[in-house]
C-alpha cells in the first residue's frame, strides 16, 4: 500500500475508508478529565445512515491511524483531496 492509500498525520482529518455498507474514519473528541478536558482521536465505524457501529479511543493520533491503515486498509480508501474537483478546487475555500 502506497502512501495515498492510507491515512497519514496529514490527511487524516478528511479522508476515511469505504466499504459497501461502512465508513471507517477518526473524529478528534474530548472527553471530562476532573475539571479538564483530555483530548482524543476516536477510531469510528459508521453505516450507510451515519449511525456509529463501532468507536475505539486513542490518546495519540499516530495510535489512531496506525490502527486504522491495519484494520480497515483493505477498504476503498478516499481522499477527496486527490480528486479533481476535490476539496482542493472548492470555489468556497
Amino acid at each position: 500500500m502506497n502512501d495515498t492509500n492510507q491515512m497519514s498525520l496529514t490527511n487524516w482529518n478528511f479522508s476515511y475508508f469505504n466499504s459497501e455498507f461502512f465508513k471507517a474514519l477518526i473524529s478528534f473528541t474530548g472527553m471530562p478529565n476532573g475539571n479538564d478536558i483530555e483530548f482524543i482521536y476516536s477510531a469510528t465505524v459508521l453505516d450507510t445512515e451515519e449511525k456509529e457501529v463501532f468507536q475505539k479511543d486513542f490518546k495519540g493520533l499516530d495510535e489512531a491511524i496506525l490502527f486504522m491503515n491495519s484494520t480497515y486498509g483493505h477498504w476503498t480508501f478516499m481522499d477527496p483531496t486527490l480528486k479533481e474537483g476535490g476539496c482542493s478546487s472548492c470555489e468556497a475555500h
